[in-house]
């Protein structure tokens, strides 16, 4: 009987045990669900963020691009203008000035017209000529025998240049005899020089028959100026073929010049 009843608790207690181990193991296997639900579910977040963040990415990067970039260089080319407008502005306050300034030398120079030609030619009245035109006697003169040039009918008026070269260039300043006898005239194509400045080069073979004749004949391109205001031009020598060494001698001088003229 006793050994029944022991039997009896053993078989209860191993039920207990079978049942607790049961529940342990359903405990555990559950936990392990849940820990596998709590990965998968971190796996899946992780990944949504890892879209988000790239898509995010994309975004920026589109933005920069797109926006960013284009609102830097707009900024850089609108600093670069203001710079521009502020460098205009200084320049055009020197312009300005220089303008004005220039203006005043012009007037100068048509007061005293007469005067400087006269000093130019003659070296008479020269003291009556304003301190300021003295040392810019170049510019006086070139001002003044700087003339327009233009023909309805051609480029250039060779009438004018003609008339020039024949009646002022080529003959002393004084008692009007020639100093030389022109052989050949070239007139080639005008050219701009600047805005509405121009010129037109001239080739001439001359006949001096010495040295003081080539003299005269450069002094007259370089130096005086010319009475007739109709006829004035002005000149630049480019090239002068001569031999110096038989200055004594007659000889053909090939010359090389421009004319130079504006145009309203």
């Amino acid at each position: 009987m006793q050994e029944q009843a022991t039997q009896q608790n053993s078989q209860i207690i191993d039920r207990l045990l079978g049942e607790q181990q049961y529940k342990k193991s359903t405990d555990i296997d559950k936990l392990a669900e849940d820990n596998q639900v709590l990965i998968t579910t971190s796996r899946v977040v992780s990944i949504r963020y890892r879209i988000y963040f790239i898509a995010l990415l994309l975004v920026l990067v589109i933005f920069g691009n797109n926006i960013l970039l284009s609102a830097w260089d707009d900024y850089q080319a609108t600093k670069v203008e203001v710079s521009d407008i502020d460098l205009q502005i200084a320049n055009f306050q020197t312009k300005k000035l220089q303008s004005e300034a220039d203006k005043a030398l012009i007037q100068k120079i048509e007061d005293q017209q007469t005067n400087i030609i006269s000093c130019l030619n003659t070296r008479e009245n020269c003291a009556t000529i304003d301190p300021t035109l003295r040392v810019n006697f170049s510019f006086a003169r070139s001002y003044i025998q700087l003339n327009n040039l233009t023909d309805p009918k051609m480029f250039v008026n060779e009438k004018i240049l003609l008339a020039n070269i024949n009646e002022y260039l080529l003959r002393e300043p004084l008692t009007k005899a020639r100093n030389g006898l022109v052989n050949k005239i070239a007139i080639g194509e005008p050219k701009q020089f600047f805005w509405n400045l121009y010129y037109v080069p001239l080739k001439l073979n001359v006949t001096f028959d010495t040295k003081d004749a080539l003299l005269s004949f450069i002094d007259n391109v370089e130096k005086r100026v010319f009475a007739d205001v109709d006829y004035r031009v002005l000149y630049k020598i480019d090239k002068v073929n001569y031999d110096i060494a038989n200055y004594t001698t007659q000889q053909k001088v090939d010359v090389d010049l421009n004319a130079y003229y504006y145009i309203d």
